[in-house]
Formats: structure tokens, C-alpha cells, sequence
């Protein structure tokens, strides 16, 4: 992982901006920033100077050999001298605070807001040449995917009534990320589509090359989490001499490139409305697809929500958690079934039900198999106020549920007496001050499930290994970085016993 330090150093370098100017943008002393550049300081934990600092150097980044500079620096293809300069200081702001070059950064980084169709600007809508019905049209190189792309939007904007719309990506999309304004078009046709209902179904491509694989990743999150895409992957290994993706409406259009290695410039595209190729390519994309597996779920409703952790709890093997709060597993009984009393909403009603009918097979897992649980601690000001909430899915006003210190109290002694009567239950409290707004669990079993807590909350459940691996190693970091040896255990339970004092004072 690249050091702050030289982070800094290199975007000073290629911006040919001085100490002096720097510490005049961030109204701070220029010993400072020579300080940070030396990496005898570290990034300020001041959210609002970090930003600063990215919009500051974004602003100062706007030829294109700069631009070209963070995009091989960064692994981002998509940054580009279209990218608006907005745009490209949140993607400095995440690699300065070192949450960018993975899969699960890029994931939890994506899935913070609700996607919107028309999220960042009004960019004027290609215009195709007329091309006649049922007639092929053939386009050469990475201009001419770029040329052949108007004409399925424009075939994509005439669509009426939902249908699946079959995608094959297979290239990472280098060709479409470094011209922003035609990525954002397709990205907000196709999340208009799956606001009309339309169902996309993506073969996802292999992660050979990580980085420009999480570029791309970053441009289909938004579309994943409408909950109206289904996502496979290919499970065997594959060389890497041939790569193909494909866009396809049935009985209406494809398009369809070929070419040889990966980010070479030899693509012949086809664009397409004759119905015997669209069929050809329909039954190619049907044949492919029975040779997956499933990628990636998104789950929105709560009892289905609720469905998936069961499943995914009742697997054998490890489990490392990060909770945006206290986990329900670590409920008493007596607290869940007061919960369950309290609440007028019937589905939370069956949610703690759920709950409480698992604590007995949770605690013979973890008899069994280590259990890493990472919750945020609230303060005792926090919770005497009323501001401590459980850790459900939702967080809609009439819907929240608040700890009163006694129930705070009884739920912190029953983590204590878990880490008492089991020494594979690890808890490990997190002094975040400011909710994430996700959780995350990860098992042996390979699999992962990435939950949005802010509204409207939903649920990703990953399947294929090498992005579960990513979120496993994310937490285990998380884990070791907050302590996992004997001496922090013993750590934890005297702060847990300190705040049970402050809370009964």
C-alpha cells in the first residue's frame, strides 16, 4: 500500500503546487504540510481537510498528462480529461484516505447513497446516424465501440414494456470509462430501465487484473443495487488471449465486440437489428450463462433479509462481522423478547422472533468455530439521550428502536458473558464517533453479505470467492488493527465494564 506521504508528494509534484500554497488552501502552517509530506504526519482525521485537499489538487489536475498521470497512478482508466472536476476529487479523497484499489472498498464506497438516474449533470444525449432495420453495421477499434454505443441507447430509449436486457462483460470497460460523458449515459439509461422494471441479467468478467477490474466495478454498483440486476461469473479458470463483451435486447438488437489481449486497440464491434444474429446471440449468451454460477444477490425486503442471514448463519466455519452498532446475536434472550413486545411493526415482530429462535444454534457455533464481532460502541451521553438505535435494516422515523441505558446495559453484560463462557467469541468495540451505514459478514463458507443500514436499506449477498476473500481480508485488517490478542481482550472487558459503570451511575 502506498504511504500518505508519498501520495501527497506526488500529487504536489504533478500539480506543481508548493508547501506554502497548499497550507494557504487548508488555512494551516506550512510546516504541516512538509510534516505530512515526510510522513512524520499522517492524513488530518478532519473529513472536511481531506476533501478540501482532493478538490483543491482535482482543480489543479485539468490537463490531459496530468489526467493521465492519476489515471495510471490511481489504476483508473475512467479518469480521464472529461471527468468533471467534482467527480474526480471524491476519487482522490478515497485514495488519499486509502480506501481505494479493492473490491470491498469499492463496494462500500458505492453503496453509501441510493442511485439516481440524473445524479450528476445533463449531458446532451448521442445522436446515432439513421441505420435501417434489420441491417448490421460494423465499427473498428476503440473509437468505433464508442461510435456503435449511440445506437443502443437510442434502440434502449424506444423500449416500452420491461424485458431482460443480456450483458456479457468480458474487457472491463476501458473503452467506455475514459470518455465520462458517454459512460454516464449508458449507466443512466440503464438505470432508468431498471426504475421501468426491466431486468438485466451480467456475466461478470474475471479478476485477473484487479484494478481495472474495480474501475469497472464502480460503474456497475449503482446498477446492482436497484435489485434489478442478476450477476454470474464464469467459475474456471480462463486465459486472457480473447475477450468479448455483448449488449443484447431480444428479438430487438446486440452489440457485440471482439478483440485479442486485454487494452488492445484491434476491436471489431458489430452493431446490430437482424433478427437471425440477435437469436444467434441470444442462444450464444443462453448457453454461456448455464455454465455460471451466481455472483451476486441483492435482497430489499426485510423478511427476505432476515432469510439470508439465517442461511448464511447456519454455515459451518469462522465469522468475522463489523456491526453499525451491537449485534442482534449478542442480544440476551430476555432483551430480544421485550424487543418483540415493544415494536408495532409485525415485521420486526418476526425479525426478533427470528432472532431469538437462532441464539441457541448460536452458541453451539460458537463452541465450535471462531466468531469475530466488531460493534460501535455508543457513549453513555449518547445512549442517556436516546440516540443509541438496535441495529436493524431500517432507520425510518416511526420504525427506529432505541436503547434505554438499562436494556444498553443488559445487552454489553451479555457480550461479557459471552466472552467469558467461550473463548471463540471475540468482541471488538469500534470508537468510530459517525455510523458507516453498512455492515458487513463474511464466513468460510465463502460467503458474504454487505447490508445498507440508511434508507432505503438493502442487502448484497456475494457468492464468488475471490470477491468474499476481499471483504474477509478488509475485516481482518479492521480486526487486527483494533486488537485481537490476549491483552486486548482483557482490554475490552474493562471497557465494557467501565461504560455498564457509567451507564448505572
Amino acid at each position: 500500500m502506498i504511504p500518505f506521504s508519498e501520495k501527497l508528494s506526488f500529487l504536489m509534484h504533478i500539480s506543481n503546487i508548493s508547501n506554502k500554497a497548499l497550507a494557504a488552501e487548508l488555512n494551516v502552517d506550512p510546516s504541516m504540510v512538509s510534516l505530512m509530506r515526510t510522513g512524520k504526519r499522517k492524513l488530518p482525521r478532519n473529513p472536511l481537510l481531506a476533501r478540501k485537499m482532493a478538490l483543491f489538487f482535482a482543480r489543479n489536475c485539468s490537463a490531459a498528462f496530468q489526467r493521465q498521470a492519476l489515471s495510471e497512478a490511481l489504476g483508473q482508466r475512467s479518469i480521464s480529461a472529461s471527468m468533471p472536476t467534482e467527480v474526480l476529487a471524491a476519487r482522490l479523497e478515497s485514495w488519499l484516505k486509502g480506501e481505494n484499489g479493492n473490491i470491498a472498498d469499492a463496494i462500500l464506497t458505492n453503496i453509501q447513497a441510493p442511485p439516481t438516474p440524473r445524479d450528476d449533470g445533463n449531458y446532451p444525449a448521442p445522436v446515432p446516424s439513421a441505420a435501417p432495420q434489420g441491417e448490421t453495421q460494423f465499427f473498428y477499434g476503440h473509437d468505433g465501440r464508442r461510435a456503435a454505443m449511440p445506437h443502443m441507447i437510442e434502440q434502449l430509449r424506444k423500449l416500452e414494456q420491461p424485458c431482460p436486457i443480456l450483458i456479457v462483460v468480458d474487457d472491463n470497460l476501458e473503452w467506455l470509462l475514459s470518455d465520462y460523458m458517454l459512460s454516464r449515459n449508458v449507466q443512466r439509461i440503464f438505470l432508468d430501465l431498471a426504475e421501468r422494471g426491466f431486468t438485466f441479467y451480467q456475466i461478470m468478467p474475471p479478476l485477473n487484473y484487479i484494478n481495472r477490474y474495480v474501475d469497472s466495478l464502480q460503474f456497475w454498483l449503482p446498477l446492482y443495487v436497484t435489485g434489478q440486476t442478476k450477476v454470474y461469473f464464469f467459475p474456471r479458470l480462463r486465459g486472457n488471449l480473447y475477450r468479448h463483451s455483448t449488449i443484447l435486447v431480444p428479438n430487438r438488437c446486440v452489440q457485440h465486440a471482439y478483440t485479442v489481449g486485454l487494452g488492445s486497440d484491434s476491436d471489431i464491434s458489430v452493431f446490430s437489428t437482424d433478427a437471425q444474429l440477435v437469436h444467434a446471440f441470444e442462444l450464444q449468451f443462453q448457453e454461456h450463462l448455464a455454465l455460471c454460477k451466481p455472483s451476486l444477490n441483492v435482497r430489499r425486503e426485510i423478511e427476505e433479509c432476515v432469510s439470508c442471514y439465517t442461511q448464511f448463519s447456519n454455515q459451518p466455519g469462522d465469522i468475522v462481522q463489523l456491526i453499525d452498532g451491537l449485534s442482534i446475536e449478542s442480544m440476551p434472550r430476555e432483551l430480544i423478547e421485550r424487543c418483540m413486545m415493544d415494536t408495532t411493526n409485525p415485521e420486526w415482530a418476526r425479525t426478533f422472533s427470528a432472532y431469538r429462535d437462532g441464539l441457541p444454534r448460536f452458541e453451539e457455533h460458537l463452541r465450535q468455530h471462531a466468531y469475530i464481532d466488531m460493534g460501535r460502541l455508543a457513549t453513555a451521553e449518547d445512549v442517556r439521550a436516546g440516540r443509541a438505535f438496535m441495529g436493524l435494516l431500517d432507520r425510518s422515523p416511526s420504525q427506529k428502536m432505541y436503547y434505554t441505558p438499562e436494556s444498553y446495559v443488559q445487552h454489553l453484560r451479555n457480550i461479557l458473558r459471552l466472552m467469558d463462557q467461550y473463548e471463540n467469541y471475540t468482541f471488538l468495540p469500534l470508537r468510530d464517533k459517525e455510523p458507516s451505514n453498512c455492515s458487513i459478514f463474511v464466513n468460510e463458507a465463502n460467503i458474504a453479505l454487505v447490508v445498507r443500514t440508511a434508507l432505503p436499506p438493502l442487502m448484497l449477498e456475494i457468492q464468488r470467492p475471490s470477491m468474499v476473500t476481499a471483504f474477509r481480508e478488509n475485516l481482518l485488517r479492521k480486526a487486527e488493527s483494533v486488537g485481537c490478542d490476549s491483552s486486548s481482550r482483557q482490554r475490552t472487558r474493562m471497557e465494557l465494564r467501565a461504560l455498564i459503570q457509567e451507564l448505572e451511575d
